[in-house]
C-alpha cells in the first residue's frame, strides 16, 4: 500500500466519533497490510478510537503482523501499547538500559 492510500484510511478512520468495532479494525488493518499495522495501531490508539475491549487483539495483532516489529515503533511505545492493554510486555518490546534515551549535558564524553 502507498503512503498515500495508507494516510486515506487513516484520515477515514480519524474522521470518526466513535470507537472502532472489532470487524472495522479488521478491514482497516487487512487494508493497511502487517508492517503498517503498528502505525495504524498508535494513531487509533492516541485518537481514542481503540476501546479497552478491543485493545488487547489489536496490540496482538500489530505485534506478530508485522516485521521486525520493535523497529516499527519503538520499544518505549511498544511498553506503552503492551501495559494499556493489561498484556505483559514481550522481551522484544522491553525497554533496557540501551534503549532508554540518554540526557546529558552536551558535553562530549571523556
Amino acid at each position: 500500500m502507498s503512503q498515500a492510500l495508507y494516510e486515506i484510511t487513516v484520515n477515514a478512520l480519524l474522521d470518526r466519533d466513535r470507537p472502532l468495532t472489532a470487524a472495522e479494525w479488521d478491514a482497516a488493518a487487512a487494508r493497511v497490510g502487517g508492517n503498517r499495522v503498528p502505525l495504524l495501531l498508535a494513531e487509533l490508539d492516541d485518537a481514542g478510537l481503540l476501546d479497552d475491549e478491543l485493545l488487547p487483539a489489536a496490540v496482538r495483532q500489530a505485534w506478530a503482523g508485522a516485521d521486525d516489529a520493535v523497529d516499527r515503533l519503538g520499544p518505549a511505545r511498544w511498553a506503552e501499547l503492551f501495559a494499556a492493554a493489561g498484556l505483559p510486555v514481550p522481551p522484544g518490546a522491553a525497554v533496557t538500559d540501551e534503549a532508554a534515551p540518554r540526557i546529558t549535558d552536551g558535553r562530549a564524553s571523556p
